[in-house]
């Protein structure tokens, strides 16, 4: 599976992104706590994946430290809390690898309509050759603010999920951020797309998108193959240009089942 050299992905490419973008969406959740007035407040994402015969909500381990308990996701209809064991990675002074992870029961992944990322959509399934852009994707908290996308006649929130996109190839250095390639995937993010696949000329600040996935998208001429990357964890959004790491899939597909084996 290849792809050709392009101009700006913004230019040449609009549909492919908006079309790559809905479905990157369908598979990735919020993730929420309750404020003092037991009203959702949008912090972070995450994702869905089947690992061995289980499924695990899959998350930036950052976002699970800072709230241990009381997590809440979108469902079916309506936002449900997350119960299981959790696990999360461990640093030394800076956790570079920063994944977590809980354990979701079958039945609630059944009741609650959760969209599981399937075998065929990772990237460990797939060899590209030269591909052609990367994304990461997630709830912005600035642009899920409390005041906006709450609706508390009803308690309703309506939560915005964008997509970032990137050229496949990542320019930056790796070491400098304490990382590394054979660990982490760089991406120079560049256009975003909100959750109606309009095009923005200045993304959101990616604060808030942590723990949501990171997209292989080999070719936009064939939007509809898209493949899981990583979980993204850290974004260096001042400047250009924007650097933003994700933690690799086989990686975290390993953590995820030596930790909940233990």
């Amino acid at each position: 599976m290849t792809s050709r050299p392009s101009p700006p992905l913004s230019e040449d490419f609009a549909d492919g992104i908006a079309a790559a973008s809905t479905l990157i969406q369908k598979f990735t959740y919020p993730l929420l706590r309750l404020d003092e007035k037991k009203l959702p407040v949008v912090f972070a994402s995450c994702v869905f994946l089947r690992v061995e015969d289980k499924v695990y909500l899959v998350t930036a381990a950052h976002a699970l430290r800072r709230n241990p308990t009381g997590l809440w996701t979108r469902g079916k209809k309506c936002l449900f809390e997350i119960s299981g064991r959790a696990t999360v990675s461990r640093g030394d002074l800076i956790d570079h690898f920063d994944i977590g992870s809980v354990r979701i029961d079958d039945h609630v992944v059944q009741e609650q309509g959760i969209e599981v990322i399937p075998w065929s959509n990772l990237s460990s399934v797939v060899e590209v050759s030269n591909p052609h852009s990367r994304a990461i994707c997630g709830f912005p908290v600035s642009m899920n603010k409390q005041a906006k996308s709450l609706e508390r006649s009803t308690n309703r929130l309506t939560c915005k999920c964008y997509t970032y996109f990137g050229f496949a190839e990542y320019q930056g250095d790796f070491s400098s951020f304490g990382k590394s390639s054979t660990v982490h995937v760089g991406l120079d993010y560049l256009s975003g797309v909100d959750d109606r696949g309009r095009s923005l000329s200045s993304p959101p600040s990616p604060r808030g998108i942590s723990g949501g996935g990171a997209w292989l998208v080999p070719d936009l001429h064939q939007s509809n193959l898209i493949f899981l990357e990583g979980i993204f964890i850290e974004c260096h959004p001042v400047g250009k240009p924007r650097y933003a790491f994700s933690t690799r899939l086989e990686h975290v597909l390993d953590f995820v089942s030596q930790t909940h084996n233990e």
